[in-house]
């Protein structure tokens, strides 16, 4: 004997018996609310999830009329309307719609349920019974209204993004702008210094190449950011001339020849006598130079570099800048094109620099109509290869011959890059950000001729006729039908309709803005016609038009889809069609075999039915039409039969689903885990487990189900089984997924907001050190020029010029960091290090608004597991809006004061405390709620995704109001140690 949840099966149970339990436990086992009907409407079996709901028994409403249980008092009108359905429902028509009823709770809290009235038909196609079905949709449609409001909140925010933004790239432009000009009066007195200072010791020329190359070094990463900034506003464009590419390609790979014998490489060139092209010679001479200067970077000595310039066709050209380096992993020669990202693993090959070299030679070679790639080198190594159009495109513009660079302070030549070579900590670019707007599309021109013949299929699949006036949208959907169907297809309503009379198919698929004779018309045309009159329908159409839908559903059509549809959507609806139609006529072919008088026969199978007992018609009712998965499998897994709803969920025909297993349908990780729990049901360890999964499609794709599986005990004539009933939440997650993707990008804003909000603050940062390295350098020319010169000091003030070039360039590394894009990535973090990165971003804003910082560092901090840049996006943000609300304060004394310590024994806890305003005790529930903000011309986000970072971290952020003025902001991490844990 053995209880399943209300159902005892015992090993005395008669056959009758053993199948009315089982369909009673496929019936409990299943969460939506199901339930069989009488025709007039009456309680024949609700399963156990329903009852539970409503807290209710099955006794309490058996043979009662369904509308007047306690799941559709609601509301009278609820009430009403469930009555009207019962009745439409009796009339053979579908029911389904989304409702409020009670059921949870005990019936003492509302659910929207998906809900459903389904009218099972016998033989002779008179009502029987009604299916009704409910599935608890409350959670979808609490995330699709927070997607909503999410998106809502996005769109509000559009106009601040595009603003905030484009203060972003003048911020870039400007800094940039600024920076040039210091730094070429850098570059110039020291390249007259090495030109004509006469008496310079060999450690001075050293040192003066140092300060040229470090101030080159830097110019080449002001200009990335400047370019950067103009790609982004599309303001930059390629400026074509007619050049000697070969000549330029000469000149370039030049100047490396005499870097090679020191690395000692085997360094060649190889190009045509004249290759005459048109091009911006300045942004390919930018490409090849950071091709060089890579490949020079990351080859060992004793290797080889061999840059070639070919001819494709008379048209393109074929740049080549191979090494004999470790090469470029194949999962990063994507990613080596896109911007600010770094990645370094031991001694494999990594990438660097500014983040920006190759994205922007990537962006130089699209502006041109080329393409650039990366593959592995014979004999290993990295292949660069850039290919171009020798021709600008028709009506652009080709200037003169350039005979110099047109921008001075840009033309930096090799020297830059060897500086970069001669700095390099041994990273190479990588970027999530690149632009495909000039990708190409990969198929070309389509083809606008379309045949219409019978692809060879296998035998005994069906056949579709497909009726599309869009040749590309017909070629894909017959193209996505040919593997499993006998495709036709026509381009307009009256040739479908002519080919569907030749040849009557299995279905029609048809969209309905045809030209001629339009969809709805063609499916009015074949109802006429008795060959035609029972060949389903499957509308495709743009129009998402509920009315619409409506009426063609209940009056000509078995399906509507609207456009845009995944191909796996169409199989899946296709495949339901066909199946039903095929099975139809196979059945009408067998009865007309057996008797030539089709009545006699007919009323001799339905007496048949009529004497199977009710418990089996029930049972077939809810397995066969129920939208949820049912698959009995044995207890080593093995699929025995499975419902079409489950073969439809996976993508299977029914044998071949008989030949899969739990293991083939699970995915490959979840596989140990998925046999674990039907071992432990198998051994009898529980009854029954209920859980969210995956599962793997026939296609390879990957469906989420809510999954509830039990264990069937055996007999003396039977083997034990297992029930699996499966319900697909796959659109559940995507909306999830939707909602994280918000919450990310309103992350990104605030940061570019708070960005913005430190521009100024930013730009003394950056005009700091330049200044001083403007002061060093005229003091270095004096100790230089004094009589006698006094090296030493020289030496000191080239120093304090490495050093502050050094701060400048920080600075800007600091701020692509911060509005670095991509997923959050975890890595142990020192807080105490975050503290100190964010006074020194906020400084000169503290100074300014006459603020004193304190922070007051705890002994023995652990570290913590998280998202560096989200964690100083946190701090970053309650310190600012310390500052703000001290600057609006009228305290005496002006203090932030941060404390990071341990809290506890399992994590951090860092306090942000401001003598500022204060909050008001009624607002202080509200701090946290978005668009809620006390700061003029604040949008009312920080606060809001702070404590969202924190949370997804699993800490906490509050407030407190302090003793005194102000208040205190807090938040806790956990450990580096906790948060390994499983």
């Amino acid at each position: 004997m053995r209880q399943i949840g209300g159902v005892t099966i015992s090993a005395a149970d008669d056959a009758q018996a053993r199948r009315e339990k089982l369909a009673r436990v496929v019936l409990d086992q299943m969460y939506q609310f199901v339930g069989l009907l009488d025709v007039q409407g009456n309680t024949l079996e609700i399963n156990r999830a329903a009852l539970q709901g409503a807290g209710i028994q099955l006794a309490d409403i058996q043979g009662k009329p369904f509308w007047e249980a306690r799941w559709f008092q609601v509301s009278p009108e609820v009430t009403e309307a469930q009555r009207d359905y019962v009745r439409r429902a009796r009339a053979g028509e579908f029911i389904r719609c989304d409702m409020e009823i009670f059921g949870d709770a005990a019936g003492d809290q509302t659910i929207v349920v998906d809900f459903s009235l389904l009218p099972v038909k016998d033989e002779r196609g008179e009502v029987i019974f009604l299916l009704a079905e409910g599935r608890n949709i409350t959670a979808k449609k609490q995330a699709e209204a927070e997607v909503a409001r999410k998106n809502a909140e996005l769109q509000s925010l559009l106009d601040r993004i595009r603003q905030l933004d484009q203060l972003k790239s003048d911020m870039f432009a400007n800094v940039s702008h600024e920076l040039r000009t210091p730094l070429a009066l850098i570059l110039g007195p020291t390249e007259e210094l090495q030109a004509d200072a006469v008496n310079l010791s060999d450690r001075q020329r050293h040192q003066l190449q140092v300060i040229h190359r470090n101030a080159a070094a830097l110019l080449k990463h002001v200009n990335d950011l400047l370019d950067l900034a103009r790609l982004d506003a599309r303001k930059l464009e390629a400026r074509y001339s007619r050049v000697d590419l070969a000549e330029l390609v000469r000149a370039v790979a030049e100047q490396f020849h005499a870097l090679a014998p020191q690395r000692s490489l085997a360094y060649a060139v190889t190009t045509p006598t004249v290759m005459a092209s048109e091009i911006d010679a300045e942004k390919i001479e930018r490409v090849l130079l950071n091709l060089l200067s890579n490949a020079f970077k990351f080859t060992p000595p004793g290797g080889r570099i061999h840059c070639t310039l070919t001819c494709t066709n008379e048209d393109r050209a074929l740049l080549s800048v191979q090494d004999s380096g470790p090469g470029v992993a194949a999962d990063m020669r994507q990613a080596i094109f896109e911007r600010f990202r770094q990645v370094q693993q031991g001694t494999t090959r990594a990438f660097g620099g500014t983040g920006l070299g190759l994205a922007i030679a990537k962006e130089f070679v699209e502006l041109h109509g080329g393409s650039i790639t990366v593959t592995a080198a014979p004999g290993g190594g990295s292949l660069f290869q850039v290919e171009l159009p020798r021709k600008a495109a028709p009506g652009v513009h080709v200037g003169r011959t350039p005979t110099q660079s047109e921008d001075p302070q840009r033309d930096i030549g090799a020297e830059g890059v060897i500086a970069e070579l001669a700095s390099t900590n041994d990273t190479r670019d990588i970027d999530s950000d690149t632009d495909t707007s000039n990708a190409h599309d990969a198929h070309g021109a389509h083809d606008t001729h379309d045949t219409h013949g019978l692809p060879t299929q296998a035998v005994g699949h069906g056949v579709v006729l497909v009726v599309e006036d869009n040749a590309d949208m017909r070629r894909f959907i017959c193209e996505a039908l040919a593997g499993d169907y006998h495709v036709d297809s026509a381009a307009d309503g009256q040739e479908a309709l002519q080919r569907a009379r030749a040849a009557p198919p299995d279905l029609v698929v048809t969209d309905l803005m045809l030209p001629g004779l339009g969809g709805d018309r063609l499916v009015d045309e074949m109802r006429t016609h008795p060959a035609l009159a029972d060949v389903p329908v499957l509308v495709l159409s743009a129009k998402d038009d509920d009315a619409l839908r409506a009426r063609l559903l209940a009056k000509s059509v078995q399906d509507y889809v609207t456009k845009p549809f995944s191909t796996h959507e169409l199989r899946a609806r296709v495949r339901n069609l066909v199946t039903v139609k095929r099975a139809r006529d196979t059945l009408r072919r067998e009865l007309a075999s057996q008797s030539d008088d089709l009545t006699q026969l007919t009323q001799h199978l339905i007496e048949s039915r009529r004497a199977l007992q009710q418990s089996e018609h029930r049972w077939w009712a809810i397995y066969e039409h129920s939208p949820v998965g049912i698959a009995l499998t044995d207890a080593e897994g093995a699929i025995r039969t499975a419902n079409p709803a489950f073969r439809t969920m996976l993508g299977y025909t029914e044998v071949e689903m008989q030949a899969c297993s739990l293991s083939r349908i699970t995915l490959v990780e979840d596989r140990a885990s998925t046999m674990a729990r039907v071992a432990r049901l198998v051994a009898g360890e529980m009854r029954e487990y209920h859980l969210q999964r995956r599962f793997q499609r026939k296609d390879g794709g990957v469906v989420w189900a809510n999954t509830s599986v039990s264990l069937i005990p055996g007999t003396p004539e039977s083997r034990p089984m297992l029930v699996v009933v499966a319900e697909d939440i796959t659109e559940q997650k995507r909306a999830e997924q939707a909602l994280a993707r918000a919450k990310h990008e309103l992350a990104q804003v605030t940061r570019v907001s708070t960005l913005g909000e430190l521009a100024a603050s930013i730009a003394h940062e950056v005009n700091q050190p330049l200044a001083a390295i403007v002061t060093n350098g005229h003091a270095c020319l004096r100790w230089l020029d004094a009589q006698p010169a006094d090296p030493q000091e020289a030496k000191a003030a080239a120093m304090r010029i490495i050093r502050d070039a050094n701060r400048a360039g920080e600075v800007i590394t600091r701020i692509r960091n911060f509005l670095r894009r991509g997923e959050s990535l975890r890595a142990p973090v020192d807080v105490q290090g975050i503290v100190d990165d964010v006074l020194a971003l906020v400084r000169n804003e503290a100074q300014s608004q006459r603020v004193n910082l304190r922070h007051r560092p705890a002994p023995a901090v652990p570290p913590v597991m998280a998202d560096r840049v989200q964690v100083e996006q946190v701090l970053l943000n309650l310190v600012m809006n310390g500052i703000e609300a001290i600057h609006r304060g009228t305290a005496s004394s002006r203090l932030l004061e941060i404390h990071a310590q341990r809290h506890h024994e399992d994590g951090i806890r860092v306090d942000v405390r401001d003598t500022g305003v204060g909050i008001e005790l009624p607002l202080l529930a509200r701090v946290f709620d978005a668009f809620h903000t006390t700061k003029p011309g604040g949008m009312g986000m920080g606060l809001a995704i702070s404590r969202s970072i924190v949370e997804a971290h699993g800490g906490r952020l509050w407030v407190t109001p302090n003793e005194g003025p102000g208040v205190t902001f807090s938040f806790t991490l956990p450990t580096e140690a906790m948060a390994e844990l499983p």
